[in-house]
C-alpha cells in the first residue's frame, strides 16, 4: 500500500480505537556487558522473558506497558511510528515524564511496516543505551528472505554523559573553531571507546548460523548517540530495500552509510560454498569498527580487530540521490514552505535552529491537509541528522536540485548544505523537530512542529 494512502486511515483508527489486547510488558532495567575487557553497566528496555525491545505486527496494537523501574525519571519515543500525539513519548512535550515507579500504557493501531527502533527522550539516558529495535512485521516479509538478523549499532564510552557533555561545552579548541568554516568539517566530536552491535564488540561478536544459498535480511538500525556508520558487507554484495522503516526502488552494493537514527534494510544471498561472512560498521572519522558475523555451520570463525586499517572520511549526499521511494509521495504543489537554518555557537556549545535554542524557540505552525516543505540550510562545519516525530516524508531535494528520493524520518543534512523533504500535515499534534545528535539536542537543537487549533491533551500516567 502506498505509505501514504494509510495514513489517511490512521486518523480515523486512532479516533475508534480501543483496548481490548493484553499488554506487552516492557521495563526499564540494568544490563551488565564487557567492553574492551572491562565490565561496564547499561541501560535496557526488555520484556520479562528478557527479550530486547519489541516485535509487532502491521495492522494490530501496539499495546505495550512501559514499567520505569529506574530511581530517576525517563520518556521512552517511538521513533518512526505515525501515531497519536499523546503517545509519542516525548518528556515535557507530548507526556509528562514517567517518573520512578510509575507505568503508562500505550496503546495505538500500528499503520506501518518496517524497521524502528525506541529510545530514551530524557535527558542524555540515550547515551547509557537506554533503547532497542522495534519491529513491525508484514504478511510479505517472509517472501524477501529466509533468515533475518537484526544490528543494532551503539557508540559506548565509560565515561558519564554528563561528563562527554560538560567536555564538550568547555573543550577549549573547539572554542577556537569556527562554526561555519567552508574549508574544515568536523567529523567526531565525541571519542568513544568502543562501537557496539548488539552490545557486543567485535571482540566477541554475535555469530548467526547461515545456510549456504540462503537470503538473510540484515535490518540494521544506527542507534548511536553521536556517531555515523560506515557499513561494509566485506566479501557479499546486497541489495537495499527499505530505509527509516520504508521501502526503496532496489539499490545493490557492497557498501552503505548510515546516519545516527537511520536505519536501512538489506538483502543478502549466502555463497554456495558457504563461509564466514563479516558485516562491520566504521565510525565515521575514525578506525573503530564494529559488526556481526555470518557463518555456514561447521564454518571457522577468526578473530576480528576493533580497528580497521585506515580512518574513514565523512558521510556524503552520493547515496541519498541514488535512495528512490518505492511507493512516493503523491504529487501535489507545495502550500506551505519553511526554511529551517541550522546554527550554533561553538564558544557556548549552543546548538540552535533559525537562531533559537530550545525551549525558547518559534514554533512552526501548520494547518492539517497542507503539503508542507521544509527546507533546511546548515550554516555550521558539522552535518545534522534531522528527525520529525509523527510524520513520513520524501526527500525532494540536495542543493536545490530536486529529485524523487525517499521516504524517510531522519535525514542527514551535510555541513554547509541545503537539502529539501515535503510530507503531508496529517496527524494533528505538536511534534519535535530536532537533531538527533544527542549532545547538539540538549544543546538546544530542538523545536516543534505545531498544528494550528490543536488542542493537547496530556496522557495519565499510573503507579504499578
Amino acid at each position: 500500500m502506498n505509505a501514504w494512502k494509510y495514513l489517511a486511515i490512521a486518523m480515523s483508527l486512532f479516533a475508534s480505537f480501543d483496548i481490548k489486547s493484553e499488554a506487552k510488558e516492557l521495563s526499564i532495567l540494568e544490563k551488565k556487558i564487557v567492553v574492551n575487557g572491562k565490565d561496564a553497566t547499561v541501560l535496557s528496555l526488555v520484556q520479562p522473558d528478557g527479550r530486547l525491545g519489541i516485535t509487532a505486527k502491521k495492522g494490530q496494537a501496539f499495546d505495550v506497558l512501559l514499567k520505569n523501574t529506574m530511581k530517576v525519571p525517563t520518556s521512552i519515543h517511538w521513533h518512526g511510528l505515525i501515531l497519536p500525539n499523546g503517545q509519542d513519548g516525548v518528556a515535557f512535550v507530548t507526556q509528562f515524564p514517567l517518573y520512578p515507579g510509575q507505568a503508562y500504557r500505550y496503546n495505538f493501531p500500528l499503520v506501518q511496516s518496517g524497521t524502528y527502533w525506541m529510545h530514551s527522550h530524557f535527558g542524555l539516558q540515550e547515551q547509557k543505551l537506554l533503547s532497542a529495535p522495534l519491529i513491525i512485521y508484514d504478511a510479505d516479509d517472509a517472501k524477501l528472505a529466509d533468515q533475518e538478523a537484526i544490528l543494532f549499532l551503539t557508540d559506548f564510552s565509560f565515561k558519564a554523559p554528563s561528563e562527554i557533555y560538560q567536555t564538550l561545552r568547555c573543550n577549549p579548541k573547539k572554542k577556537m573553531m569556527p562554526m561555519t568554516n567552508t574549508a574544515s568539517q568536523d567529523i567526531v566530536e565525541v571519542d568513544y571507546d568502543a562501537f557496539l552491535t548488539n552490545y557486543r564488540t567485535l571482540e566477541d561478536p554475535e555469530v548467526l548460523e547461515v545456510k549456504p544459498g540462503s537470503k538473510i535480511r540484515l535490518r540494521v538500525i544506527n542507534g548511536a548517540s553521536a556517531t555515523n556508520f560506515f557499513f561494509f558487507l566485506s566479501n557479499l554484495e546486497g541489495e537495499a530495500i527499505a530505509v527509516d522503516g520504508n521501502r526503496i526502488k532496489s539499490l545493490r552494493g557492497s557498501q552503505f552509510e548510515l546516519a545516527v537514527a537511520q536505519r536501512i534494510d538489506i538483502v543478502v544471498t549466502i555463497p554456495s560454498e558457504g563461509g564466514v561472512f563479516p558485516i562491520l560498521a566504521q565510525g565515521e572519522g575514525t578506525d573503530k569498527q564494529t559488526g556481526f558475523i555470518l557463518a555456514t555451520k561447521d564454518a571457522s570463525i577468526p578473530k576480528f580487530l576493533t580497528k580497521a586499517q585506515h580512518k574513514v572520511g565523512a558521510l556524503t549526499n552520493a547515496q541519498e540521490l541514488n535512495f528512490h521511494a518505492l511507493d512516493p509521495l503523491p504529487s501535489k504543489s507545495v502550500d506551505k514552505q519553511v526554511i529551517v537554518e541550522l546554527g550554533g555557537d561553538m564558544a557556548n556549545y549552543i546548538w540552535t535552529l533559525n537562531g533559537q535554542a530550545w525551549p525558547e524557540v518559534s514554533p512552526i505552525v501548520v494547518e492539517k491537509g497542507q503539503r508542507i516543505e521544509i527546507i533546511f540550510k546548515n550554516a555550521t562545519s558539522m552535518s545534522h541528522p534531522m528527525h520529525l516525530h509523527g510524520h513520513v516524508f520524501q526527500v525532494t531535494a540536495i542543493e536545490g536540485k530536486g529529485f524523487d528520493g525517499a521516504m524517510r524520518d531522519t535525514v542527514l543534512v551535510l555541513p554547509n548544505s541545503s537539502i529539501s523533504i515535503q510530507f503531508d500535515a496529517n496527524n494533528p499534534g505538536v511534534w519535535p523537530l530536532h537533531c538527533h545528535i544527542l549532545y547538539h539536542l540538549e544543546a538546544g537543537m530542538f523545536t516543534v512542529l505545531r498544528y494550528a487549533n490543536f488542542i493537547q491533551s496530556l496522557p495519565t500516567l499510573v503507579p504499578f
